[in-house]
């Protein structure tokens, strides 16, 4: 445990740091930016940050004291060699009384001293740990402070579609046509999350990574509630960050109340890694992304809900990426998962911050509703692409909360920054991924820079070209039914990725000839075609398709009097519906199981009473359907009351 002194030192430390965060612009490096981007070698200015309103801009920076060690030991060496190796160290360095308080996603063992180290002493730390022959590296555990890539603006008197200029900038909703983020989870590494109506129906479970128990303000280090705290530091109210980021990527959508999220089908994952003062050490946060993404991390619960792309829109000052990140995105990048991150808020190179100094990160800049890069976003050849990121004129609105000091209720704000133009990107990304759930790093890069459009010499991001450039794969038990049954030929091309049917199972279109036909699969039916184009098709579509039939159990198949009928399923109720066609009755739906079905099913089916011509049809008294026979024309009416049972009645 630390001392208070240890405690207050830091304090005032970062109360020293904060009044410092504000850098002037600065002309780019002697080695200039990438060729693309020769025309920008400084942006211009074109807003301020808050009141500071000459293009400055603010991004986290690193405490030059830490009270830990990340240590890599060699695979063979055991816990006791371990505490061996920090012994012999203590005698000879100020590092006090050293403690490993957990291992990271790649088996680097945390040490913490019951003493702050500075610069220097962590230098003779490292060098010495690292002389070891039982140690492979070691490199200090840098604490980040107030390095959330954001800053906030002001509040416009409304509060929906109308001002949120950043997806309708990028496309976002032409791209829905290509992909909506379905079935992608969105890792968002930050502050936590917060109740919110337009989060909680997509949040899935997170976790909480931060392990210092005074700032994570809960109390109680790692736990599975990642929960939002509030990032407030002196002298400033909480942001809300990391809610306000989530609903930027994936906020409900089509809701009649609040924004939309630029993929509005995809769930969100909370990974809470900074804490008050947006501060946190670079383990946890290396620690956080990788969980996110899957990786499986000591003492911490196995993720079940693995994302496909994570979002990190932090930035703090640093000339090199700590190895403790770089191996985090290193892990990410085998199982192709992106680390989406902000290029950062102090308008110089990102080669100077961190994580955009990275390699393997999709790193994002910041622009302006006038398609201008911001004033404040760093910039260079690190930089792949930009993204709205907003200023005093025209914010970045998403959800947030009231509490300025304490948790208060929902609500939506604005914020700017290089931390809200990451998660724009995250979302096309997701949309992507939905297309192609194996996609690589390398390719998402490389079509997120060929189909974005030009903006002061970078590729702004094209949600909708980015998407339609990604061809949708075709795999599993759909895959199987598709290739069994003629493939291409018969099916046509996949035009969607598998999409969550909301009832249990997916479904994928696939059109040829201008006629789409989709493949639907659960565990209760296996895998079932259902022909669009159809006159079952049509109903289907019309009836509210998964949500208001269900999902076929078999295909179209004849009838004896010269019909077809299809059977679908609602594999969480049990509810079955059949849909019978004829050239003479049109499509319609019966119910199997109501009073009405059963005596349907009894009486002989459409071979005596006849073809649906209506849906069955709810009464204050009771419920009614009609028939038809299409070999004599025999208009019936069943009519159904509690008391009564069926009436059976000729009609015309």
């Amino acid at each position: 445990m630390k001392t208070s002194a240890a405690r207050t030192f830091l304090m005032i430390s970062l109360a020293t740091l904060l009044v410092a965060t504000a850098a002037p612009a600065v002309a780019a490096p002697p080695e200039g930016p990438a060729p693309e981007q020769q025309a920008q070698v400084q942006p211009p200015t074109v807003g301020g940050i808050g009141s500071l309103g000459r293009g400055t801009g603010t991004q986290g920076t690193v405490l030059p004291e830490t009270d830990r060690i990340v240590v890599k030991f060699k695979d063979e060496i055991s816990e006791g060699q371990k505490e061996n190796v920090l012994a012999e160290v203590e005698e000879t360095t100020q590092i006090e009384d050293p403690e490993i308080v957990k291992t990271t996603g790649n088996a680097e063992d945390v040490v913490e001293s019951d003493a702050m180290l500075d610069k220097a002493e962590q230098q003779a730390v490292v060098e010495t740990i690292e002389e070891d022959p039982a140690v492979e590296s070691a490199e200090p555990d840098q604490i980040v402070v107030n390095a959330l890539a954001g800053f906030a603006g002001t509040t416009p008197n409304d509060r929906y579609w109308g001002y949120q200029w950043g997806p309708r900038n990028i496309g976002a909703p032409g791209a829905w046509w290509h992909g909506t983020g379905d079935g992608v989870v969105i890792g968002i590494a930050d502050t936590g999350q917060t109740n919110h109506p337009d989060l909680n129906g997509k949040t899935v479970r997170g976790y909480d990574f931060l392990s210092d128990l005074y700032h994570s303000r809960d109390g109680n280090g790692r736990d599975g509630n990642p929960q939002d705290m509030g990032d407030w530091s002196p002298g400033r109210a909480s942001w809300w960050h990391g809610s306000h980021v989530a609903g930027i990527a994936a906020a409900q959508t089509n809701n009649r109340a609040g924004i939309a999220g630029v993929a509005p089908s995809a769930r969100i994952q909370h990974a809470r890694v900074l804490g008050a003062d947006g501060r946190g050490y670079v383990s946890d946060i290396a620690d956080g992304v990788m969980w996110t993404a899957g990786i499986a991390i000591p003492g911490v619960p196995k993720n079940t809900t693995p994302a496909k792309v994570v979002n990190l829109s932090e930035a703090w000052d640093a000339t090199s990426c700590a190895p403790v990140m770089q191996n985090a995105i290193n892990r990410m990048h085998q199982i192709n998962v992106p680390l989406v991150v902000a290029a950062g808020n102090a308008a110089k190179s990102a080669n100077l911050a961190s994580p955009a100094n990275c390699p393997g990160a999709i790193v994002v800049g910041a622009t302006t509703s006038r398609n201008t890069i911001t004033g404040y976003s760093n910039w260079g050849p690190m930089v792949d692409v930009v993204a709205p990121g907003g200023d005093n004129n025209a914010p970045i609105w998403s959800t947030v909360n009231t509490g300025k000091f304490s948790l208060g209720s929902p609500t939506y704000g604005d914020l700017s920054g290089t931390s809200m133009a990451a998660p724009h990107v995250a979302g096309v990304v997701a949309m992507m991924k939905e297309r192609d759930p194996n996609l690589g790093v390398e390719a998402i890069r490389n079509t997120l820079r060929t189909t974005g459009t030009t903006v002061s010499g970078y590729r702004k991001v094209d949600a909708v070209r980015a998407a339609r450039a990604v061809k949708p794969t075709v795999r599993g038990a759909i895959a199987q039914y598709y290739n069994a049954r003629g493939g291409a030929a018969v099916f046509g091309a996949p035009t969607t990725g598998e999409l969550s049917t909301g009832v249990g199972g997916v479904s994928q279109s696939f059109v040829r000839n201008g006629r789409t036909t989709k493949i639907f699969w659960s565990s209760r039916t296996g895998a079932q075609e259902l022909k669009m184009w159809t006159g079952i098709g049509t109903r289907y579509t019309s009836l509210g398709g998964p949500g208001g039939v269900g999902i076929p159990f078999n295909r179209e198949r004849p009838t004896a009097t010269g019909g077809v009928y299809q059977g679908f399923v609602n594999p969480r109720t049990g509810r079955t519906v059949k849909i019978l066609w004829s050239s003479r009755s049109g499509a319609h739906p019966i119910e199997e199981k109501t009073a009405i079905g059963q005596k349907w099913s009894r009486s002989g089916y459409e071979t005596a009473v006849g073809y649906p011509t209506i849906a069955e049809t709810r009464t204050p008294a009771g419920a009614y359907q009609r028939f038809i026979n299409i070999k004599t024309g025999v208009r019936t009416q069943y009519t159904w009351t509690p008391r009564g049972g069926i009436v059976v009645s000729r009609v015309g």
